[in-house]
């Protein structure tokens, strides 16, 4: 998902609004403004370069699809919000290189 980001935890904010807003997602990459979210290419890359796993990987366990098969007995499952997005300020840094 893409946002514009004002806060520093806007993006573990708007990831955990998608799960809420669909109980069966598992895993929401959230992307600044700049990715195109219908590029793999660019979503990859804001990965790369704008996410730390030890730093902006949010996991926790709750219900999910009752059609996942990887789930735990009542649906019970872990879910990830990747926060690749850039902290307010820093845009600068992390503006992407064209040619």
């Amino acid at each position: 998902m893409k946002i514009r980001k004002r806060r520093p935890d806007d993006g573990v904010v708007a990831g955990r609004a998608a799960m809420r807003g669909h109980r069966s997602l598992k895993h929401v990459v959230v992307v600044d403004e700049d990715v195109n979210i219908y590029d793999d290419r660019m979503v990859e890359w804001a990965i790369a370069t704008r996410f730390q796993a030890d730093r902006d990987l949010i996991t926790f366990r709750e219900r999910g699809s009752s059609l996942d098969p990887s789930a735990d007995e009542g649906a019970i499952t872990t879910k990830a919000i990747l926060d690749a997005t850039v902290q307010p300020g820093e845009e600068e840094r992390f503006r992407r290189v064209t040619q």
